[in-house]
């Protein structure tokens, strides 16, 4: 089977969490979600790349449940928290 494309991927995943109530902006340019606005986090969706705020990370959506999306993005802020 083939694997879903990102555009695809993407749009899943916006949708799913507009769902779990995070601010969504899907109609941009590049696409965004509002992740900690506590903290200020972004995630950018970019051409083929996940950006959280300004740096690009190695998140591959495609196929990936919306659950292990938002573990991975804790994940990459923890790693970052840790380099500080």
């Amino acid at each position: 089977m083939a694997k879903e494309t990102y555009i695809k991927a993407r749009a899943r995943l916006l949708s799913e969490l507009a769902a779990k109530n995070y601010p969504t902006k899907p109609a941009l340019k590049v696409p965004q979600v509002a992740f900690d606005s506590d903290q200020g986090h972004t995630i950018f969706f970019h051409t083929q790349a996940v950006y959280l705020d300004a740096h690009s990370t190695f998140i591959d959506i495609r196929g990936m449940t919306c659950e292990a999306f938002l573990e991975e993005v804790g994940r990459v802020l923890a790693i970052r928290e840790r380099v500080r």
